[in-house]
């Protein structure tokens, strides 16, 4: 069942979508990793809601790659996904990839952006927390830090 279609996001009321690096920021130990857990933690707890993308989960795993982390933490950080009461790890198919182009070509997006606003559009949610300021350019996208969202 996707959520967003089938009256599964009523149920949910996911209250942000989260990027890719709210998730970097932690795990790498980056300049805002701190504010970053903060807020995972209360994601994990479930006090409050949201979600990430299939395709952001998988950025995020590259990216530790390129960093040097192996298979040992790439299984950490997936199995830790698990224990998130207040996350959802939303679905995105072929047809929202393509939706997802008319994004890039409205904003000037890039696609991984592009499929955020797309994942905010399907989840009927408007906010997405992350330090990417080129949401800014999309006039019904919410943008916050992990900072300014505690």
């Amino acid at each position: 069942m996707r959520p967003g279609r089938s009256g599964q996001k009523e149920l949910w009321d996911t209250e942000m979508l989260l990027d890719s690096n709210v998730f970097l920021e932690a795990e790498l130990a980056e300049e805002h990793g701190e504010a970053c857990k903060q807020l995972l933690e209360r994601l994990r707890d479930g006090s409050v809601k949201g979600a990430i993308t299939d395709f952001h989960v998988d950025s995020v795993v590259v990216v530790m790659e390129n960093y040097g982390k192996g298979w040992r933490d790439v299984a950490l950080f997936l199995r830790s996904l698990l224990r998130y009461k207040g996350l959802m790890v939303y679905p995105l198919g072929l047809a929202s990839r393509i939706r997802a182009t008319s994004f890039m070509k409205d904003y000037s997006l890039n696609f991984d952006d592009a499929l955020a606003v797309q994942a905010l559009k399907e989840l009927s949610a408007d906010t997405i927390v992350s330090y990417d300021d080129n949401f800014d350019s999309v006039e019904w996208v919410k943008r916050r830090t992990p900072e300014n969202t505690l």
